[in-house]
């Protein structure tokens, strides 16, 4: 990197290795990294250094990958099997204690309005993709590995940096980086098919059910 330019464009250094990563001088967001089926990254918010978590994808696909395969051999009214149903569909129907608030209303109030039309679109086609394969047995593992990993990360790692009014586009890369990144891949790894647009919608369709607040 021009030595020249350091003052405007620093750098994360991590794995004795240099990242660049772009900023306007005050805030910097570095690239995430995929290395070794292993996902991670940092944001560099000046002066603050956000860590986020490393992820063990290729261990996590092959933990899915054991799953789905107990669960499509269970008989469809075994205990395991009935609890697994019982967890997705406390997932995809709306929480009865919360009162029920817009998608518009929920971003607006994350001051996230800009991204309404794109969860919109996200969430509908997860809805769909839900609502079709539901009841393949694969399908329930993969839906509730999901879903609820999801609901996890979101609470443990986005949540606060909404209440702590952290930078939207370090709000996003968080997103990007502890959600929808690694969920894409352990799932591709775990042989089935997924999309991070998928996984995102995810994201906002929990949101319009009520199970994921912003604020």
């Amino acid at each position: 990197m021009n030595e020249n330019n350091n003052d405007n464009y620093p750098a994360l250094i991590g794995n004795n290795d240099v990242y660049s990563s772009i900023g306007d001088g005050s805030k910097v967001i570095s690239g995430n990294e995929i290395a070794n089926n292993n996902i991670g990254g940092d944001l560099l918010l000046q002066p603050t250094i956000i860590k986020l978590p490393s992820y063990n994808i290729g261990g996590g696909a092959e933990a899915l990958k054991t799953l789905i395969s107990h669960h499509e051999k269970l008989k469809e009214d075994s205990p395991q099997y009935l609890f697994v149903l019982e967890e997705l569909q406390s997932k995809i129907r709306g929480v009865e204690s919360r009162e029920v608030i817009g998608l518009e209303a929920k971003l607006t109030s994350a001051d996230r309005l800009v991204y309404l039309e794109q969860a919109r679109m996200s969430s509908q086609k997860a809805s769909k993709m839900i609502s079709k394969f539901q009841h393949v047995k694969s399908y329930q593992i993969i839906f509730t590995h999901i879903l609820s990993l999801i609901l996890t990360r979101f609470n443990s790692q986005i949540l606060p940096m909404l209440r702590d009014s952290s930078d939207e586009i370090a709000i996003s890369s968080a997103i990007n980086s502890t959600i929808v990144e690694p969920l894409y891949q352990e799932v591709t790894l775990a042989g089935g098919f997924i999309t991070s647009e998928l996984v995102e919608g995810m994201l906002y369709f929990l949101t319009e059910k009520c199970h994921v607040e912003w604020k």
